[in-house]
């Protein structure tokens, strides 16, 4: 909002000035300076020589009533005797100047004195009072400007936040498409981008609520009915090596709905976090070679190659979120790859690249785009194996990095998984 109220106060400033500036050069242009212009002065002269020359009678007969109505002088005149002390101020002047002009709210004057007589002149000038109101009507067009330029910087304005509002009303009423569209010249435009961005985030987490209930419900169902099953047969049998084997397939499901509530839990702690993960400098090598050590990979079954382009292996990231993105790529990986499994490390100017392969089947491309949301699984040969959240996982911890991850078909034939974060992180 700093930026509307700057905005709004530079156009303020500079209407104010434009628009001054310009009607002080038109009210120049339009005043006439009576200093300067020759017509008024020999009009002037012109009155002056004839007052002067009417007779001392005449002239105190003026004196006496200002304002004369003389056929001879269309104008309105009066005399000041120039003994007094303004008299002789004036004549100072008028020695100085011959004709002095002033200009007041009470009108336009010119003063000159009589060559024939002790009397100054003032003759009046009844435009002058065109001149006071054309004056009044710029004061008038000049704050009428302001207004104007005021009203249609506001006009979009008001409609923009019209806009925002009704959005915000039909979100109310759980419209989550209401999406506020607007110019890229609103002043307002940051918090629709702001706005929307929220709209999209709420959207994701309802949906991420109601995708995470349905499959919970659904995830638990079946190791819970397995476990009712058992102990039903357990109560129904007499055999103690029956009753055990079934004590035994309770055990295993309740460690299943066990992985699956932990699986849960580091789930709804990435999608909790909005803080951007810490990177620090590290060997991602050495890293992966432990990761692949701690799930005990069958050397036998798989050939698992580690590659790596990048300078001392050295790369920046939050150790302990990669650690886990990689676990969760490989125990994908050896899911559904046949016996060849390949990592590749590199870098470029501006990112750091990880490449898991293996030569499973793949990933169909109409599937690609959805196989890191959660709790999908495309094979169900497999789903016994997993509950659809470790790309989920993955996906999160590269969002984390600034990063992407992305899926294509691999060199062996299955899938090739590609993790890229930048190398400087923005804050």
């Amino acid at each position: 909002m700093n930026s509307v109220f700057i905005r709004l106060y530079l156009l303020i400033v500079a209407t104010v000035i434009v628009i001054g500036f310009g009607l002080d050069l038109s009210w120049q242009l339009i005043q006439v300076s009576n200093e300067e212009n020759e017509l008024q002065t020999k009009y002037a002269q012109l009155v002056t020589e004839k007052v002067d020359s009417y007779s001392l009678q005449q002239l105190q007969t003026f004196k006496n009533n200002p304002a004369p109505n003389d056929a001879a002088v269309a104008t309105d005149f009066e005399l000041l005797d120039n003994s007094s002390p303004m008299g002789q101020a004036l004549l100072e002047q008028i020695s100085e100047q011959d004709i002095i002009w002033v200009q007041n709210e009470d009108g336009n004057f010119a003063f000159n004195a009589l060559k024939n007589h002790p009397f100054i002149i003032k003759i009046s000038y009844p435009e002058a009072k065109d001149i006071n109101t054309l004056k009044y009507a710029l004061v008038v067009l000049f704050y009428s400007l302001i207004a104007l330029v005021i009203y249609f910087w506001f006009r979009p304005l008001s409609s923009d936040l019209n806009k925002l509002e009704k959005a915000v009303k039909e979100f109310d009423n759980h419209q989550w498409q209401s999406k506020v569209r607007l110019p890229s010249t609103s002043s307002i435009k940051h918090l629709a981008s702001a706005y929307n961005g929220l709209l999209d985030k709420i959207k994701l987490l309802v949906e991420t609520q109601q995708s995470m209930s349905h499959a919970i419900s659904h995830e638990l169902r079946t190791p819970l009915a397995r476990v009712r099953f058992s102990l039903q047969m357990a109560q129904e049998s007499t055999d103690t090596k029956a009753i055990k084997l079934q004590l035994e397939s309770i055990e295993d499901d309740v460690s299943e709905m066990n992985d699956l509530i932990s699986e849960l839990l580091n789930f709804a702690a990435l999608e909790n976090t909005t803080k951007l993960a810490t990177q620090e400098k590290g060997d991602l090598k050495e890293l992966i070679k432990n990761v692949v050590n701690r799930l005990k990979i069958d050397p036998s079954r798989f050939k698992i190659s580690v590659n790596s382009e990048i300078t001392n292996n050295i790369a920046k990231c939050d150790n302990y979120l990669m650690e886990r993105a990689i676990q969760n790529l490989l125990v994908n990986a050896t899911k559904f790859a046949r016996n060849a499994i390949s990592i590749t490390l590199w870098e470029d100017k501006s990112n750091y690249h990880i490449c898991v392969n293996d030569d499973g089947p793949g990933i169909p491309e109409e599937n690609r785009s959805k196989i890191f949301e959660s709790f999908v699984q495309l094979n169900d040969k497999n789903k016994s194996q997993g509950f659809g959240l470790g790309l989920a996982i993955v996906k999160r911890v590269m969002l984390l990095h600034q990063g992407t991850a992305e899926v294509t078909q691999s060199k062996f034939g299955g899938a090739k998984f590609i993790l890229s974060w930048p190398k400087n992180k923005e804050s």
